[in-house]
């Protein structure tokens, strides 16, 4: 069952999370708020979703759970941070160490009882979290003097973390020994003199930290994961009876290989769905079927008929663009968009989808341009039609974090090159890279995208895409 925005408040939290490791739910603030607003009610459902054995879950819900937890505070989420820590505990993530922090008190005892259960080696990071505890527990600078024996330098660094006074007189025995020990000074080195420097007078009772907000972390609205759903289930959406979920799953079709069946129901929403954004992103979608007669009659109708939304006449406009170069009498409504400044952003967009680099000096006229959606358009269009004159800007624009990512895709496949052949798109990746000081792994999916692109629409074989299986081939 579809579980729409409007319906958060009235399903539990257990069948929210259920639905958002399906991918059926996407999870944005509304989904965040809908849950972490019940408060402590909502812990024991979390806790019982977090402890299950959720193998066949297509999406991974543990930080997303972690980072409501350490949102409410409550102790009741114990069991399952412990669990987590426990599987994973080596370079926690800082919602895990947050979350214990915001917890306080009642977490002390569950981390030392793992501590014990994992040894100082392996529980060296559980250390770490319960010396960032501000209060000073005795229970915590027992643990951390009986570490002091296996590792005196770490053990006297979370001594400073911890900044209990109480264990000074632990770091100035740790000091006077190891003038005599320099077995024991070189493990020490600085850390006992450092630690005394950074304690604070006094042991007040600390204030239980803020919550990381999750409105700085998550987006207001993001669609379900279409990608990780059957055709049957994305079918199910495109009959959705909400106008939201019947324009979501259909955007998820654009730029994909569509079976006959959905372009079917996508015809059946491009012309009589009752949402205009629906009819619209259908119209784009049913592009993968733009040579079929039927399919380019609808959408050619839609662009001769002035009557109708332009959102409507866009979506028509982009569903025929990739064939626009066999037909030239689509060329007016190309100009006609372009003109318009409510839809020159999509005018460009059905330009460069188009494939003809004819149009490759309005993309040099606004990649610069103060509207964001006209501009990005522009840089994905001198990047397709290959204006390797603008190389240079694209570089520019790799210190701006609204453009990153398409400057990115759009450098790999413009940038100048003496020669395009298969063999040197590693190298070119390199070289991007350090261009670009590094690359993040969805920075280094889209260049290396677009290096497979360039070299197929040169008729050449793909280099990244199938790089494993190559590997693979030759083991074998």
């Amino acid at each position: 069952m579809i579980i729409t925005a409007d319906k958060y408040k009235d399903t539990s939290v257990y069948d929210l999370l259920s639905a958002a490791a399906k991918g059926h739910i996407g999870i944005d603030q509304r989904l965040l708020r809908a849950i972490v607003d019940r408060g402590e009610a909502a812990v024991d459902d979390i806790v019982r979703f977090g402890l299950e054995n959720r193998f066949e879950d297509r999406i991974n819900l543990d930080e997303d759970l972690v980072a409501m937890i350490q949102y409410i505070g409550s102790p009741k989420a114990l069991p399952f941070l412990v669990e987590y820590l426990r599987h994973e505990p080596e370079d926690p993530p800082e919602d895990l160490v947050h979350a214990f922090l915001r917890i306080g008190e009642p977490a002390i005892g569950a981390l030392l009882d793992l501590y014990k259960e994992l040894g100082p080696e392996a529980g060296s990071d559980i250390a770490f979290i319960l010396a960032s505890f501000r209060q000073h527990d005795p229970r915590i600078l027992k643990m951390l003097a009986a570490r002091a024996a296996v590792d005196p330098g770490d053990a006297a660094f979370l001594m400073g973390v911890h900044g209990d006074p109480a264990a000074r007189p632990l770091l100035e025995k740790l000091s006077n020994r190891a003038l005599v020990d320099e077995a024991l000074a070189q493990q020490l080195g600085t850390e006992a003199e450092e630690a005394m420097a950074a304690m604070e007078s006094g042991s007040a009772t600390p204030d239980v930290p803020e919550a990381v907000s999750l409105w700085d972390l998550y987006p207001e609205y993001i669609e379900p994961v279409f990608d990780v759903m059957t055709v049957e289930e994305r079918i199910e959406f495109l009959r959705s009876d909400s106008a939201e979920m019947r324009a979501d799953a259909a955007t998820s079709f654009i730029d994909r290989e569509i079976p006959d069946e959905v372009g079917e129901i996508l015809v059946e929403l491009a012309e009589k769905d009752p949402n205009v954004g629906v009819r619209a992103v259908a119209s784009t979608a049913l592009g993968a079927f733009s040579e079929d007669e039927k399919v380019f009659r609808l959408l050619t109708s839609k662009l001769a008929d002035k009557s109708k939304p332009a959102p409507e006449r866009c979506g028509a406009l982009l569903g025929v663009a990739s064939v626009a170069k066999q037909h030239p009498e689509l060329r007016t409504y190309f100009d006609e968009f372009y003109a318009n400044p409510g839809t020159c952003a999509r005018a460009i967009e059905a330009m460069w989808r188009s494939m003809d680099t004819s149009f490759y000096e309005v993309y040099k006229r606004h990649i610069s341009d103060a509207d964001i959606d006209i501009r990005r358009q522009a840089i994905k269009g001198v990047g397709f039609a290959e204006v390797s004159s603008e190389a240079p800007k694209l570089v520019e624009m790799f210190r701006d974090e609204e453009f990153r990512l398409d400057a990115l895709f759009s450098y790999a496949l413009c940038v100048p090159l003496k020669r395009l052949h298969r063999g040197d798109m590693p190298q070119l990746l390199k070289k991007i890279e350090e261009i670009a000081g590094g690359l993040s792994e969805v920075e280094g999916e889209a260049v290396t995208t677009a290096l497979d692109t360039r070299l197929i629409l040169h008729g050449q074989e793909p280099v990244f895409l199938n790089y494993g299986e190559d590997d693979e081939e030759e083991e074998n």
